[in-house]
């Protein structure tokens, strides 16, 4: 008997609970907790501007990859033909003395061209910074 009072107890008491609960945002309802229609479409530019810029930044990191690319290949071909030219002088030269020659201009070759590229990628300009997404503000 003591065991199915104390659950009419419990049962009572969660029903008091949930009946409580439920009455109590309807009594928390209040007009300065809803956002404003001015608030809204503020928020809805932003989030258009937003995507717009994101767009942006796509685009100018796609064409920024590609000249980078660009930059790279044309590397690579002076790189290969330094290299080649090095090869058949290195095959032609006689003495000790002409070797080092071919092999001090091969050298040349290689820093003139990473100096190059460099200085190209460099003039690709910094990174583009991506947008900031704007988020909804909290009222306290």
């Amino acid at each position: 008997m003591a065991t199915s009072a104390v659950r009419i107890g419990l049962a009572t008491l969660m029903s008091a609970a949930l009946c409580i609960s439920n009455l109590n945002p309807a009594l928390a309802e209040d007009d300065r907790l809803k956002p404003k229609p001015a608030a809204k479409l503020e928020f809805k530019n932003a989030k258009e501007k937003f995507n717009f810029e994101k767009d942006a930044y796509k685009a100018a990191m796609q064409a920024r990859e590609e000249a980078r690319e660009e930059i790279n290949e044309i590397f690579k071909a002076t790189i290969r033909k330094a290299t080649n030219d090095a090869k058949i002088a290195l095959a032609n030269a006689a003495t000790a003395e002409q070797k080092m020659v071919v092999m001090n201009t091969l050298k040349k070759a290689r820093i003139s061209a990473v100096l190059l590229r460099d200085a190209a990628l460099a003039a690709l300009g910094p990174l583009p910074t991506p947008p900031m997404e704007r988020r909804k503000e909290l009222k306290p």
